[in-house]
């Protein structure tokens, strides 16, 4: 297994600078040019200004804008904006937010411990990917890396601890204020603390260094971290460096009542009318369907989580009419495997994406590597998009899929598989600008 430990996380100075919510951001993958710009008006110090900063026109080379962020880093460091912990520590954030479910609104509230994570290779270690990837900026992410030495954003991975062990040794720890809590403007409140105590911190982190470790969310970000560490090793670095441990967020997957993943529904691009044709005509081979009118989000997802049995999974489409949710339901008759020219596990199977990907690929020819590319699909999280991309083109066909459950994304995982990509959604996205991991420092 991974070692965990402890470090001296470099934090944001806020008697110097102020609200710890105006210097923290997203993670830079959902950082639209719109959001970039609110976060450079919130406060000069804000993280984006590292992580996502502003290419300027005038740059004279592809490096000006990293060169930038180390500047920044550095700055902010010599003029006390940032500090660095004088000792090696671990730390708790906590999200508290609300999930809107079919049954209605339900507070939740998720606790993370923050340590660093030795860097193996993926599926060694006990470190496991859980889904395939879209291409993403690997090389944007270790150019920030080389030039900062440092690692900014979190990584978000799940262990299990049904008796909640790790909780209980921190509750004492938590009950005080924390250094500094804000809300986002999704409502969901961020809270975070510091614990420096030797015998805590020892216990906790040889405890998560007994845990397999399954990354929830930063694949990128983790990948990026091994190519660096191996480039550096390369290089005649040191084993055991900083740069051999990655930053992580860590959470109980057993805590049913602080985990929340929301399904990532798919919609199909300029489907011709006789590939809908085929489709309809594949679709009703495969399922019992039944049509129902559209009425409100809530109620299509009552209606596909009621008729949904674990070995026989419940979409609803939309096939080209908006205001027609078409519903499909598994045949008990149908033998999935005969589908699977893959030779994929029953788990794996048995997702909702997975047997959408075998649908898909059997009628309309869409394979695994069209899917990781994101040709002909979109990947949407809002159901409301789903409806009103199917309402901008007949030719457009929409799928609502129902959540991952936690046992589901086990099983696939210690079957040694990665789910289609975009499988999960968990919520809410881990903030970067909590605290910092400088290479040098840990």
């Amino acid at each position: 297994m991974a070692e965990i430990r402890a470090f001296r996380g470099v934090r944001y100075n806020l008697e110097k600078v102020g609200d710890g919510g105006r210097l923290v951001s997203p993670p830079y993958d959902v950082i639209d040019a719109k959001l970039q710009q609110e976060l450079y008006d919130a406060n000069p110090s804000n993280i984006v200004r590292v992580i996502q900063g502003k290419v300027d026109p005038a740059d004279g080379g592809e490096n000006a804008v990293y060169v930038r962020a180390r500047d920044s880093y550095r700055d902010w460091l010599e003029e006390g904006v940032l500090e660095a912990d004088d000792t090696p520590s671990i730390y708790v954030y906590t999200q508290t937010f609300d999930i809107h479910t079919p049954e209605g609104v339900k507070r939740k509230s998720r606790q993370g411990i923050v340590a660093l994570v030795e860097i193996q290779r993926l599926g060694e270690g006990g470190i496991y990917p859980h889904e395939h990837t879209m291409p993403g900026p690997k090389k944007d992410r270790l150019e920030l890396m080389r030039h900062t030495e440092a690692a900014f954003g979190q990584i978000f991975s799940l262990f299990s601890d049904p008796d909640f062990h790790a909780r209980s040794l921190l509750e004492p720890h938590v009950q005080s204020s924390p250094l500094f809590a804000f809300d986002d403007s999704d409502g969901v409140n961020h809270a975070f603390w510091r614990i420096s105590d030797e015998n805590t911190v020892n216990r906790v982190c040889s405890f998560l260094s007994t845990r397999e470790l399954f990354i929830a969310d930063g694949h990128h970000r983790y990948e990026t971290a091994v190519n660096h560490r191996d480039e550096r090793l390369g290089d005649g670095g040191e084993e055991g460096a900083g740069y051999c441990y990655r930053m992580q967020t860590l959470v109980n997957m057993d805590d049913a009542e602080g985990m929340a993943i929301n399904p990532i529904h798919r919609v199909v691009t300029n489907v011709s009318s006789d590939d809908l044709a085929r489709l309809k005509s594949g679709l009703g081979k495969l399922f019992e369907t039944k049509e129902i009118p559209y009425t409100d989000v809530d109620a299509i997802g009552r209606e596909i989580a009621s008729r949904a049995e674990p070995a026989r999974p419940c979409y609803g489409a939309l096939l080209g009419d908006a205001d027609t949710v078409t519903l499909l339901k598994l045949r008990a008759d149908v033998d999935v495997a005969a589908l699977d020219k893959e030779s994929h596990s029953e788990a794996w199977r048995m997702l909702d994406s997975g047997l959408l990907q075998l649908v898909l690929s059997k009628i309309l020819d869409l394979g695994t590597e069209s899917l990781i590319k994101g040709e002909k699909v979109r990947f949407i999280k809002m159901e409301a998009e789903v409806r009103q991309a199917v309402r901008d083109s007949s030719q457009n066909v929409g799928f609502y899929l129902n959540p991952v459950g936690m046992k589901q994304l086990r099983d696939v995982v210690l079957a040694g598989e990665r789910m289609p990509p975009k499988s999960t959604f968990f919520y809410p996205k881990v903030f970067t600008g909590l605290v910092i991991q400088d290479f040098n420092l840990s």
